[in-house]
């Protein structure tokens, strides 16, 4: 299989592997809490990570050659992560990366704006036929609006402003690196909200209607363990894959295969939760979708 082949399979693989791990996430979001979630998952995923490091002898490519942008890159997807994962309790998979795919349109925007890439004419009426789906399926001002949607929104653009920052800032800093440093981040911010919730006098009724935010440290089941170790094993698989996708191929190839989540979003929502998406959700998601794949294929 050449080059070109297997880069569309790591792709694909790394797609179907995210699916999966928020699959997970969303399966445990009744019993545990975004915070031990992250905790715990970045616990075992730097360990697994250190140890690959020790055993193939490339210790140097822990740590990176400056910290400043590859910290602030590491928060940028940190709250990323978060917002995503908090919009999960109360929004179907699909709906909710529906609209953290309005990521490649911000990465658009936001590298004209910081980097100084040219937006050409046909990226700019892309921008705007994603921001058209983007309204169909939000619906502000009307009564069917969800403020919630707006979460993997923000969460969109936070990974948009790490793509930015690891584009003209961390070029040359170790992929090794950068991935151990997002999950130490991702590590203390879960443990500093984990105790800090005991300290918060936050009302029953909140932690109740949203316990997957605010609460602390709950029990975990062997059943919570299980997946929360599933959503670090399959977020180091298609982290591999992906990198390996991008970095044997143009991003104009492996970007637009990334939306495939999508598909795999529909099709989880719908044998796990029996979920399909409204009307205008779907004419929503479609926009966006083109919308991404010009803007990747035209950069």
């Amino acid at each position: 299989m050449d080059k070109t082949k297997q880069s569309i399979v790591f792709a694909l693989l790394a797609a179907f592997g995210f699916s999966i791990q928020d699959t997970a996430v969303k399966a445990i979001t009744s019993d545990s809490s975004i915070w031990q979630l992250m905790f715990i998952r970045s616990l075992i995923v730097v360990a697994i990570l250190v140890a690959f490091a020790l055993i193939t002898r490339s210790k140097a490519k822990i740590f990176p050659k400056t910290f400043f942008w590859p910290v602030l890159r590491a928060i940028s997807m940190t709250l990323a992560y978060s917002f995503y994962y908090a919009s999960l309790p109360f929004l179907a998979l699909s709906e909710a990366s529906s609209c953290f795919f309005m990521a490649p349109i911000f990465v658009c925007i936001l590298a004209s704006l910081f980097l100084g890439e040219k937006i050409e004419w046909v990226q700019k009426a892309s921008v705007a036929l994603g921001f058209i789906g983007a309204l169909i399926i939000i619906q502000p001002g009307l009564i069917s609006f969800r403020p919630i949607l707006l979460l993997p929104v923000l969460a969109g653009l936070s990974y948009a402003v790490s793509v930015i920052i690891t584009r003209g800032f961390c070029r040359d800093e170790p992929n090794l690196s950068l991935t151990i440093i997002h999950n130490v981040i991702y590590a203390f911010l879960g443990l500093f909200v984990i105790l800090l919730i005991p300290k918060i006098n936050i009302h029953p009724d909140i932690i109740q209607n949203n316990s997957f935010i605010f609460k602390g440290w709950v029990e975990i089941t062997m059943m919570t363990m299980m997946l929360i170790l599933l959503t670090a094993l399959t977020h180091l698989m298609s982290m591999s894959a992906s990198i390996f996708a991008y970095k044997n191929q143009k991003a104009s190839l492996i970007a637009p295969i990334e939306y495939t989540y999508l598909i795999f979003a529909v099709m989880i929502d719908y044998w796990i939760w029996q979920f399909l998406p409204s009307l205008s959700h779907a004419i929503g998601a479609i926009l966006i979708f083109i919308s991404g794949v010009i803007v990747t294929k035209s950069r």
